[in-house]
């Protein structure tokens, strides 16, 4: 019988440069956003989930939500409906 080896990741520790970084990415996307974007549920889901990722300090949830709001923000622009409010 065959040892399996077993790698185990070291969970890393965010800066408060690396939130702030991350958060100023979130803010561009944020600010300035049209209403009619706003009140759709998947972004108001990309909120609470950077709002709980940062609570719980979970960078990785963090980077998850803030992935998802730029993807959902990029899609929403570039179907045409609305002009890139950020920069």
């Amino acid at each position: 019988m065959s040892k399996r080896r077993t790698i185990v990741k070291r969970r890393t520790r965010w800066t408060v440069d690396d939130w702030e970084g991350g958060w100023d990415l979130a803010m561009t996307r944020i600010e300035g956003v049209p209403t009619l974007v706003e009140e759709q549920p998947i972004f108001r889901d990309c909120l609470t989930v950077l709002n709980g990722a940062f609570a719980d300090g979970n960078h990785l949830g963090f980077e998850l939500g803030l992935n998802a709001l730029i993807d959902f923000c990029t899609d929403t622009v570039n179907e045409g409906d609305f002009a890139q409010w950020w920069k």
